[in-house]
């Protein structure tokens, strides 16, 4: 906690946010009556944007900065994150229907302690994710309060710029460490609750894919000539048509249980991954955030999802065999030290999952690696991605023609061609 200075007026990320007006002293009184040792009354409460725009599509991100008096007279301030579900004219009845905070809900109050307390039983310290210090859910909302992990100098990567080496092998640790507590938490406790059985890509989702697949299309094959890509007809020929695409999304969402599965963080990229860092500039720590779309099945989906949305460009493809093995040395690891009764699973098992489960690679660069790789941008929100019409239509297409995306793209296609992963002529 940093000493009172009430005069800065801090700095909003995003001026076009809307904060409900219950995000008050009122609500957070309790909360800090919890938080705060000898804490006596709310001083100055300021809401604003914990995001800028297009940097978070699926809620509202809240940062709320408290300056807040001391029973022995002293004054300090502390800052929270809250994280809502998005009003209803933005896109939330979409958001809601994928069943997004009720397993985040569920993530923070049990999986992530179980998961936690496992490694603690084992003789280590291992952290995965913020603290949550407030959940309340009501008939029409879910909102979570959160350690705000900028108080310890935690911040985000530049998306825009991905993961270096270092920073992947940290992600690619965490991630194995996550999966492996998931794998032997089950053997435990048993199954995972039938929500993580629950894809983004689901019948009843598949109106609204294939729907927001066909008032893309022509804005994205009218992109693709313009990335200079090498034989861009012959790609734009085999590209799948939104009903494919989501057929070919189903298939890689089934479960084999015969094989080696864990619960996905289902969202593994770049801003959902946060790190703070030694004196001279190594990483010390790194967590996950966004904990909405868990996902049990194998995890070639969160592999797949960082590295093609969150690698830098210049290893996205170079690295990616040594991406594997970097995970399947910790995760194999970790499951010898949490006692998993079953064969852990080789590094060729892994590689073989990777080409079984590999259109998970095209999902990501074709969907949300839009999104990730798009500058800041106030109209780049739910509502307008999912929108019909002209205006939709151009931002749509800005966002196909954007040149980090482009320049992914024309790494990326080939790489997933000579994978075996896109349509044969």
């Amino acid at each position: 906690m940093s000493p009172n200075n009430s005069s800065e007026k801090p700095l909003n990320p995003n001026e076009h946010l809307h904060i409900p007006k219950w995000v008050n002293e009122d609500y957070f009184l309790p909360i800090l009556q919890k938080d705060v040792d000898n804490f006596d009354r709310i001083v100055h409460f300021v809401p604003i944007a914990a995001t800028a725009p297009g940097e978070n599509y699926t809620s509202i991100m809240i940062r709320v900065i408290v300056d807040i008096l001391l029973k022995d007279g002293s004054e300090q301030k502390v800052s929270y994150i809250l994280k809502t579900m998005l009003v209803a004219d933005s896109g939330a009845d979409v958001v809601s229907g994928l069943g997004l905070f009720p397993k985040e809900r569920k993530m923070y109050e049990v999986h992530i302690p179980q998961f936690v307390k496992l490694y603690k039983e084992a003789g280590q310290e291992i952290e995965l994710a913020p603290k949550c210090l407030h959940v309340e859910a009501t008939a029409e909302l879910i909102t979570l309060v959160f350690e705000d992990l900028s108080r310890q100098n935690f911040r985000n990567f530049d998306r825009l710029r991905g993961f270096d080496l270092p920073h992947m092998r940290q992600v690619l640790r965490k991630l194995a460490e996550l999966h492996a507590a998931s794998v032997v938490a089950k053997e435990i406790n048993g199954p995972y609750d039938s929500l993580y059985s629950i894809s983004m890509y689901n019948e009843k989702s598949r109106e609204l894919f294939v729907t927001l697949g066909k008032m893309r299309q022509e804005q994205f094959l009218k992109a693709m000539r313009t990335w200079d890509l090498e034989d861009a007809e012959s790609y734009i020929a085999r590209m799948l048509n939104p009903m494919e695409v989501f057929e070919e999304a189903l298939r890689i969402n089934q479960v084999d249980e015969n094989e080696f599965n864990v619960l996905n963080h289902g969202d593994c990229w770049s801003n959902n991954i946060m790190f703070n860092y030694k004196d001279n500039g190594e990483i010390d720590r790194t967590l996950f955030v966004d904990l909405q779309i868990g996902k049990w099945g194998s995890p070639a989906q969160d592999l797949w999802y960082l590295i093609t949305t969150s690698a830098s460009l210049d290893i996205k493809v170079k690295e990616f065999d040594h991406f594997i093995h970097i995970y399947h040395q910790r995760l194999a690891e970790c499951l010898q030290l949490l006692n998993y009764s079953k064969p852990i699973p080789t590094l060729r098992d892994l590689h073989i999952m990777m080409l079984k489960y590999g259109f998970w690679g095209p999902l990501t660069s074709m969907g949300v690696m839009v999104a990730t790789l798009m500058p800041t941008d106030k109209d780049a929100n739910m509502k307008m991605l999912l929108a019909p019409g002209p205006e939709a239509d151009a931002l749509r297409y800005r966002t196909f023609i954007n040149p980090y995306y482009a320049k992914a793209m024309k790494v990326l296609l080939p790489f997933f061609d000579y994978k075996g992963l896109l349509k044969s002529n």
